[in-house]
Protein backbone atom coordinates (compact mmCIF):
# COMPACT_ATOMS: atom_id res chain seq x y z
CA UNK A 1 0.00 0.00 0.00
CA UNK A 2 1.20 3.75 -0.74
CA UNK A 3 1.56 6.12 2.21
CA UNK A 4 -1.75 8.54 2.37
CA UNK A 5 1.03 11.33 1.83
CA UNK A 6 2.35 10.28 -1.77
CA UNK A 7 -1.23 10.05 -3.26
CA UNK A 8 -2.37 13.26 -4.98
CA UNK A 9 -5.71 15.11 -5.45
CA UNK A 10 -6.10 18.07 -8.46
CA UNK A 11 -7.16 20.93 -6.92
CA UNK A 12 -10.24 21.27 -8.76
CA UNK A 13 -11.82 18.35 -7.83
CA UNK A 14 -11.84 20.37 -3.53
CA UNK A 15 -11.09 23.90 -4.73
CA UNK A 16 -14.04 25.93 -3.18
CA UNK A 17 -15.55 23.30 -1.17
CA UNK A 18 -18.34 24.66 1.49
CA UNK A 19 -17.46 23.52 4.79
CA UNK A 20 -20.28 23.98 7.34
CA UNK A 21 -20.13 25.93 10.64
CA UNK A 22 -17.80 28.25 10.76
CA UNK A 23 -14.62 30.57 10.93
CA UNK A 24 -12.33 34.20 10.65
CA UNK A 25 -8.46 34.33 11.49
CA UNK A 26 -6.73 37.37 12.79
CA UNK A 27 -9.89 39.31 13.49
CA UNK A 28 -11.12 36.21 16.02
CA UNK A 29 -7.53 35.94 17.61
CA UNK A 30 -6.90 39.40 17.74
CA UNK A 31 -10.44 39.36 19.65
CA UNK A 32 -9.63 36.46 21.97
CA UNK A 33 -6.07 38.22 23.03
CA UNK A 34 -7.44 41.16 23.62
CA UNK A 35 -10.57 39.64 25.87
CA UNK A 36 -7.94 37.48 27.67
CA UNK A 37 -5.67 40.49 28.47
CA UNK A 38 -8.78 42.91 29.09
CA UNK A 39 -10.86 40.96 31.46
CA UNK A 40 -8.92 38.19 32.55
CA UNK A 41 -10.35 39.09 36.62
CA UNK A 42 -13.29 38.17 35.02
CA UNK A 43 -12.10 34.67 33.43
CA UNK A 44 -12.39 32.52 36.59
CA UNK A 45 -13.37 32.55 39.92
CA UNK A 46 -10.56 31.86 42.50
CA UNK A 47 -11.08 28.76 42.81
CA UNK A 48 -12.09 27.47 39.26
CA UNK A 49 -9.40 25.56 36.99
CA UNK A 50 -6.32 27.47 35.16
CA UNK A 51 -7.54 28.87 32.28
CA UNK A 52 -4.63 29.03 29.29
CA UNK A 53 -4.61 30.90 25.65
CA UNK A 54 -1.86 29.35 23.61
CA UNK A 55 -0.76 30.98 20.09
CA UNK A 56 1.28 29.33 17.38
CA UNK A 57 2.23 30.49 13.91
CA UNK A 58 -0.77 29.11 12.14
CA UNK A 59 -3.49 28.15 15.04
CA UNK A 60 -4.27 25.18 14.51
CA UNK A 61 -6.30 23.29 16.30
CA UNK A 62 -4.72 22.94 19.96
CA UNK A 63 -3.95 26.71 19.86
CA UNK A 64 -6.56 27.69 18.44
CA UNK A 65 -9.41 25.89 20.94
CA UNK A 66 -7.58 27.51 23.99
CA UNK A 67 -8.12 30.70 22.39
CA UNK A 68 -12.08 29.36 21.82
CA UNK A 69 -12.11 27.81 25.59
CA UNK A 70 -10.68 31.13 26.99
CA UNK A 71 -13.16 34.06 25.23
CA UNK A 72 -16.20 31.33 25.98
CA UNK A 73 -14.99 31.74 29.96
CA UNK A 74 -14.56 35.39 29.74
CA UNK A 75 -18.18 35.74 28.05
CA UNK A 76 -19.62 33.69 31.02
CA UNK A 77 -17.22 35.30 33.75
CA UNK A 78 -19.07 38.73 32.72
CA UNK A 79 -22.68 37.46 33.04
CA UNK A 80 -22.17 35.95 35.71
CA UNK A 81 -21.36 39.57 37.21
CA UNK A 82 -24.52 41.39 36.16
CA UNK A 83 -26.84 38.50 35.20
CA UNK A 84 -28.23 37.03 38.76
CA UNK A 85 -28.18 33.58 39.05
CA UNK A 86 -32.52 33.44 40.34
CA UNK A 87 -35.29 36.05 40.50
CA UNK A 88 -36.21 35.13 43.62
CA UNK A 89 -35.30 33.74 46.98
CA UNK A 90 -36.43 29.84 46.60
CA UNK A 91 -38.62 29.54 49.54
CA UNK A 92 -41.55 27.25 48.41
CA UNK A 93 -42.71 25.69 45.29
CA UNK A 94 -44.06 27.90 42.99
CA UNK A 95 -40.59 30.17 43.40
CA UNK A 96 -38.27 27.66 42.75
CA UNK A 97 -40.33 26.89 39.61
CA UNK A 98 -40.27 30.06 38.76
CA UNK A 99 -36.49 30.37 39.07
CA UNK A 100 -35.72 27.09 37.52
CA UNK A 101 -38.33 28.49 34.21
CA UNK A 102 -36.09 32.04 34.41
CA UNK A 103 -32.93 29.36 34.06
CA UNK A 104 -34.16 27.46 31.51
CA UNK A 105 -34.90 30.54 29.32
CA UNK A 106 -31.88 31.82 30.11
CA UNK A 107 -30.10 29.26 29.03
CA UNK A 108 -31.80 28.33 25.78
CA UNK A 109 -32.02 31.90 24.40
CA UNK A 110 -29.21 33.48 25.96
CA UNK A 111 -26.38 31.19 27.21
CA UNK A 112 -26.72 28.21 24.44
CA UNK A 113 -26.71 30.88 21.38
CA UNK A 114 -23.43 31.53 22.95
CA UNK A 115 -21.85 28.17 23.26
CA UNK A 116 -23.09 27.20 19.38
CA UNK A 117 -21.64 30.29 18.29
CA UNK A 118 -18.17 29.52 19.91
CA UNK A 119 -18.68 25.91 19.01
CA UNK A 120 -19.22 26.99 15.31
CA UNK A 121 -16.16 29.34 14.88
CA UNK A 122 -13.84 27.19 16.58
CA UNK A 123 -14.77 24.28 13.90
CA UNK A 124 -14.39 26.22 10.76
CA UNK A 125 -11.77 29.17 12.06
CA UNK A 126 -9.21 26.63 14.15
CA UNK A 127 -10.37 23.70 12.15
CA UNK A 128 -10.51 23.92 8.39
CA UNK A 129 -9.41 27.44 8.24
CA UNK A 130 -5.83 26.42 10.84
CA UNK A 131 -5.38 22.86 8.08
CA UNK A 132 -5.88 25.52 5.23
CA UNK A 133 -2.98 28.16 6.90
CA UNK A 134 -0.81 25.11 8.11
CA UNK A 135 -0.77 23.60 4.39
CA UNK A 136 -1.86 25.90 1.54
CA UNK A 137 -1.47 29.64 0.78
CA UNK A 138 -4.56 30.11 -1.20
CA UNK A 139 -7.26 32.37 -0.16
CA UNK A 140 -9.68 31.46 2.40
CA UNK A 141 -13.36 33.20 3.53
CA UNK A 142 -15.59 32.61 6.45
CA UNK A 143 -19.21 32.98 6.70
CA UNK A 144 -20.66 33.43 10.42
CA UNK A 145 -24.28 33.37 10.19
CA UNK A 146 -26.27 34.06 13.76
CA UNK A 147 -27.25 31.09 15.65
CA UNK A 148 -30.77 29.91 16.53
CA UNK A 149 -33.19 31.29 17.68
CA UNK A 150 -31.63 34.66 15.97
CA UNK A 151 -30.90 33.54 12.90
CA UNK A 152 -30.01 30.25 10.53
CA UNK A 153 -26.96 29.32 12.72
CA UNK A 154 -24.29 26.89 10.82
CA UNK A 155 -21.25 28.84 8.72
CA UNK A 156 -18.75 27.74 6.07
CA UNK A 157 -15.08 28.02 4.82
CA UNK A 158 -14.96 28.97 1.17
CA UNK A 159 -11.53 27.78 -0.17
CA UNK A 160 -8.73 27.85 -3.15
CA UNK A 161 -5.67 25.94 -3.24
CA UNK A 162 -2.46 26.89 -4.68
CA UNK A 163 -0.74 23.30 -5.48
CA UNK A 164 -1.69 19.85 -5.74
CA UNK A 165 -2.78 18.63 -2.37
CA UNK A 166 -2.08 15.45 -0.87
CA UNK A 167 -4.78 12.89 0.09
CA UNK A 168 -4.12 13.13 3.97
CA UNK A 169 -3.41 17.03 3.03
CA UNK A 170 -6.96 17.19 2.13
CA UNK A 171 -8.62 14.52 4.26
CA UNK A 172 -7.10 16.61 7.10
CA UNK A 173 -8.51 20.20 5.86
CA UNK A 174 -11.66 17.95 5.56
CA UNK A 175 -12.18 16.51 9.47
CA UNK A 176 -10.10 19.63 10.71
CA UNK A 177 -13.21 21.30 12.12
CA UNK A 178 -14.12 18.09 14.61
CA UNK A 179 -10.58 18.03 15.46
CA UNK A 180 -10.50 21.25 16.54
CA UNK A 181 -13.54 21.12 18.97
CA UNK A 182 -12.14 17.90 20.20
CA UNK A 183 -9.04 19.61 21.17
CA UNK A 184 -11.54 22.04 22.80
CA UNK A 185 -13.59 18.94 24.80
CA UNK A 186 -9.78 17.76 25.47
CA UNK A 187 -8.96 21.26 27.82
CA UNK A 188 -12.44 21.34 29.27
CA UNK A 189 -11.87 17.71 30.44
CA UNK A 190 -9.01 18.04 31.77
CA UNK A 191 -9.62 21.34 33.78
CA UNK A 192 -13.06 19.70 35.24
CA UNK A 193 -11.58 16.80 36.20
CA UNK A 194 -8.23 18.15 38.03
CA UNK A 195 -10.42 21.01 39.55
CA UNK A 196 -13.22 17.82 40.54
CA UNK A 197 -15.84 20.24 39.11
CA UNK A 198 -17.06 22.83 36.86
CA UNK A 199 -19.12 25.75 35.67
CA UNK A 200 -22.40 25.08 33.56
CA UNK A 201 -21.31 26.99 31.06
CA UNK A 202 -18.24 24.68 30.80
CA UNK A 203 -20.26 22.10 30.71
CA UNK A 204 -22.72 23.40 27.89
CA UNK A 205 -19.14 24.27 25.59
CA UNK A 206 -18.13 20.41 26.61
CA UNK A 207 -21.38 19.05 25.33
CA UNK A 208 -21.15 21.02 21.93
CA UNK A 209 -17.67 20.59 21.42
CA UNK A 210 -17.63 16.79 22.12
CA UNK A 211 -20.65 16.27 20.56
CA UNK A 212 -19.67 17.97 16.99
CA UNK A 213 -18.19 14.43 16.05
CA UNK A 214 -21.44 12.26 17.14
CA UNK A 215 -24.09 14.82 15.44
CA UNK A 216 -22.34 15.18 12.37
CA UNK A 217 -21.69 11.93 11.60
CA UNK A 218 -25.15 10.34 12.88
CA UNK A 219 -27.16 12.88 10.81
CA UNK A 220 -25.18 11.68 7.62
CA UNK A 221 -26.17 10.38 4.53
CA UNK A 222 -25.15 8.39 1.37
CA UNK A 223 -26.70 11.57 -0.51
CA UNK A 224 -25.18 14.50 0.80
CA UNK A 225 -24.60 17.25 -1.15
CA UNK A 226 -20.77 18.82 -1.90
CA UNK A 227 -19.18 20.64 1.14
CA UNK A 228 -20.59 18.03 3.76
CA UNK A 229 -17.48 17.21 6.16
CA UNK A 230 -18.01 13.38 6.74
CA UNK A 231 -19.85 13.00 3.16
CA UNK A 232 -17.01 14.30 1.71
CA UNK A 233 -14.37 12.57 4.03
CA UNK A 234 -16.04 9.04 3.37
CA UNK A 235 -15.93 10.54 -0.96
CA UNK A 236 -12.29 10.76 -0.92
CA UNK A 237 -11.45 8.07 1.28
CA UNK A 238 -13.34 5.37 -0.90
CA UNK A 239 -11.82 6.94 -4.55
CA UNK A 240 -8.26 5.65 -2.67
CA UNK A 241 -9.46 2.52 -1.68
CA UNK A 242 -11.02 1.92 -4.74
CA UNK A 243 -7.87 2.73 -6.91
CA UNK A 244 -6.08 0.20 -4.40
CA UNK A 245 -8.85 -2.59 -4.46
CA UNK A 246 -9.10 -2.15 -0.74
CA UNK A 247 -12.23 -1.83 1.57
CA UNK A 248 -14.07 1.16 1.37
CA UNK A 249 -16.31 2.93 3.77
CA UNK A 250 -20.09 3.92 3.74
CA UNK A 251 -22.39 6.59 5.99
CA UNK A 252 -24.18 3.35 8.02
CA UNK A 253 -20.92 1.79 9.08
CA UNK A 254 -19.60 5.30 10.55
CA UNK A 255 -23.00 5.83 12.42
CA UNK A 256 -23.01 2.44 13.99
CA UNK A 257 -19.09 3.17 15.02
CA UNK A 258 -19.41 6.68 16.39
CA UNK A 259 -22.01 5.25 18.84
CA UNK A 260 -18.82 4.47 20.58
CA UNK A 261 -18.44 8.25 21.84
CA UNK A 262 -21.40 7.86 24.66
CA UNK A 263 -19.47 5.58 25.76
CA UNK A 264 -18.06 8.82 27.76
CA UNK A 265 -19.41 9.65 31.12
CA UNK A 266 -18.16 13.27 30.85
CA UNK A 267 -21.18 13.64 28.04
CA UNK A 268 -23.56 12.67 30.86
CA UNK A 269 -22.10 14.81 33.16
CA UNK A 270 -22.80 18.02 30.91
CA UNK A 271 -26.59 17.13 30.56
CA UNK A 272 -26.45 16.97 34.62
CA UNK A 273 -24.78 20.47 35.45
CA UNK A 274 -26.63 22.09 32.47
CA UNK A 275 -30.35 21.29 32.77
CA UNK A 276 -30.55 19.30 36.36
CA UNK A 277 -27.63 21.41 38.69
CA UNK A 278 -27.71 24.68 37.17
CA UNK A 279 -31.70 25.40 35.92
CA UNK A 280 -33.85 22.50 38.45
CA UNK A 281 -31.11 23.41 41.31
CA UNK A 282 -29.37 27.01 40.64
CA UNK A 283 -26.07 25.29 41.15
CA UNK A 284 -23.57 27.55 38.84
CA UNK A 285 -20.98 24.35 39.33
CA UNK A 286 -21.41 21.20 39.46
CA UNK A 287 -19.05 18.22 40.54
CA UNK A 288 -17.52 15.89 37.94
CA UNK A 289 -16.84 12.25 39.06
CA UNK A 290 -14.41 10.01 39.21
CA UNK A 291 -13.76 6.50 40.47
CA UNK A 292 -11.35 6.61 43.45
CA UNK A 293 -8.64 4.53 43.77
CA UNK A 294 -7.31 4.83 46.83
CA UNK A 295 -6.29 8.73 46.97
CA UNK A 296 -6.06 8.21 42.74
CA UNK A 297 -8.99 9.68 40.58
CA UNK A 298 -9.58 7.43 37.40
CA UNK A 299 -12.33 7.97 34.29
CA UNK A 300 -11.89 6.57 30.87
CA UNK A 301 -13.56 8.05 27.67
CA UNK A 302 -14.18 6.35 24.66
CA UNK A 303 -14.69 8.15 21.61
CA UNK A 304 -14.20 7.70 17.19
CA UNK A 305 -13.15 10.49 14.68
CA UNK A 306 -12.22 10.42 11.42
CA UNK A 307 -8.62 11.06 10.95
CA UNK A 308 -6.42 12.62 8.26
CA UNK A 309 -5.47 8.69 7.37
CA UNK A 310 -8.88 7.01 8.25
CA UNK A 311 -10.91 6.13 10.98
CA UNK A 312 -9.71 5.66 14.80
CA UNK A 313 -11.39 4.91 18.26
CA UNK A 314 -9.53 6.15 21.16
CA UNK A 315 -9.97 5.29 24.93
CA UNK A 316 -8.41 7.70 27.27
CA UNK A 317 -7.68 6.86 30.61
CA UNK A 318 -7.59 9.99 32.82
CA UNK A 319 -6.12 9.74 36.82
CA UNK A 320 -6.01 12.80 39.15
CA UNK A 321 -3.92 12.43 42.60
CA UNK A 322 -3.13 15.64 44.44
CA UNK A 323 -3.38 18.00 41.60
CA UNK A 324 -1.58 16.12 38.84
CA UNK A 325 -3.50 15.17 35.63
CA UNK A 326 -2.01 12.41 33.53
CA UNK A 327 -4.09 10.80 30.85
CA UNK A 328 -2.69 7.48 28.92
CA UNK A 329 -4.16 7.25 25.96
CA UNK A 330 -4.90 4.18 23.64
CA UNK A 331 -5.68 4.41 19.66
CA UNK A 332 -6.52 1.73 17.04
CA UNK A 333 -7.82 2.68 13.75
CA UNK A 334 -8.07 1.64 9.95
CA UNK A 335 -6.41 3.05 7.34
CA UNK A 336 -6.25 2.06 3.89
CA UNK A 337 -5.10 -1.69 3.37
CA UNK A 338 -3.61 -1.62 6.81
CA UNK A 339 -4.61 -1.60 10.64
CA UNK A 340 -3.01 1.05 12.48
CA UNK A 341 -2.46 1.94 15.91
CA UNK A 342 -0.71 4.80 18.69
CA UNK A 343 -0.34 5.18 22.54
CA UNK A 344 0.06 8.44 24.12
CA UNK A 345 0.73 9.83 28.20
CA UNK A 346 0.46 13.04 29.09
CA UNK A 347 1.25 14.66 32.57
CA UNK A 348 1.14 17.96 34.27
CA UNK A 349 3.31 18.99 37.02
CA UNK A 350 6.09 16.84 35.66
CA UNK A 351 8.48 18.73 37.86
CA UNK A 352 8.20 22.21 39.82
CA UNK A 353 11.26 24.36 40.06
CA UNK A 354 10.76 27.38 42.17
CA UNK A 355 8.38 29.73 40.08
CA UNK A 356 8.33 26.65 37.14
CA UNK A 357 6.16 24.53 36.50
CA UNK A 358 7.29 21.60 33.76
CA UNK A 359 4.38 19.47 31.90
CA UNK A 360 4.95 16.80 29.44
CA UNK A 361 3.30 14.88 26.58
CA UNK A 362 4.81 11.60 24.10
CA UNK A 363 3.09 10.13 21.82
CA UNK A 364 4.47 7.06 19.26
CA UNK A 365 2.23 5.58 16.34
CA UNK A 366 2.02 3.62 13.31
CA UNK A 367 -0.37 4.85 10.28
CA UNK A 368 0.86 2.58 8.58
CA UNK A 369 4.26 4.41 9.20
CA UNK A 370 5.50 5.06 12.22
CA UNK A 371 6.21 8.30 13.70
CA UNK A 372 5.64 10.20 17.50
CA UNK A 373 5.60 13.27 19.36
CA UNK A 374 7.09 14.77 21.87
CA UNK A 375 6.29 18.15 23.80
CA UNK A 376 7.03 20.41 27.01
CA UNK A 377 4.98 23.08 28.68
CA UNK A 378 6.77 25.46 31.07
CA UNK A 379 5.07 27.99 32.97
CA UNK A 380 6.23 30.81 35.27
CA UNK A 381 4.19 32.17 37.97
CA UNK A 382 4.08 36.63 37.63
CA UNK A 383 1.93 37.75 40.33
CA UNK A 384 -1.81 37.48 41.16
CA UNK A 385 -2.21 33.76 39.90
CA UNK A 386 -1.19 35.06 35.82
CA UNK A 387 1.38 33.16 34.60
CA UNK A 388 3.60 33.22 31.25
CA UNK A 389 3.60 29.94 29.26
CA UNK A 390 5.94 28.25 26.77
CA UNK A 391 5.56 25.25 25.04
CA UNK A 392 7.92 23.10 22.46
CA UNK A 393 8.31 20.16 20.80
CA UNK A 394 8.84 17.59 17.60
CA UNK A 395 6.61 16.04 15.63
CA UNK A 396 7.17 13.18 12.63
CA UNK A 397 4.95 13.06 9.80
CA UNK A 398 1.45 11.49 10.59
CA UNK A 399 -1.81 12.75 12.35
CA UNK A 400 -2.15 14.04 16.09
CA UNK A 401 -5.50 15.83 16.82
CA UNK A 402 -4.34 19.08 17.04
CA UNK A 403 -0.59 19.55 15.92
CA UNK A 404 0.76 19.95 12.15
CA UNK A 405 0.32 17.33 10.09
CA UNK A 406 4.18 17.36 8.73
CA UNK A 407 7.16 16.70 11.04
CA UNK A 408 8.49 19.68 12.09
CA UNK A 409 9.09 21.58 14.98
CA UNK A 410 6.07 22.76 18.07
CA UNK A 411 6.22 25.97 19.19
CA UNK A 412 3.48 27.66 20.96
CA UNK A 413 3.81 31.21 23.88
CA UNK A 414 0.47 32.17 25.91
CA UNK A 415 -0.76 33.06 29.47
CA UNK A 416 -2.54 31.32 31.81
CA UNK A 417 -4.60 32.73 35.29
CA UNK A 418 -4.59 30.04 38.01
Amino acid sequence: MRPLDRLKVAPSSVEGRRRRHIGTHSCALGLALSLFWANISAAQSSTGPRTTILVDRDMLPAAGASATVTVGRIMAGIEDRFVPLRLFEEQGKLRRATNAVYRLAKLELFDDPQENWLHVANHELFGHGGRLRELFDGPVHYALPAPPPYGRGGGATYFQLDRNPTVEEILSVTVGGMEANRMAARILTQDALTSGHWHYRDARRYWYAEYDTIHYIRHTHDLEKEGHDVSDFIKIYNEVATNNDEKTLDARTLRRYVLAGFANPMIAYAYYSAYISYVWSGHAESPVPMIPIGATRYLPMVRFQPTSFGTEWVIDNAFVRNGRFIDATIRAGQTIGARTWGVGLQSTRVAVWKQWTFDGEGHLWRQPEWGGEATGTARRRLRSGLSIVAQGGYKTNGFLAGERIHQGAILRIGAALD
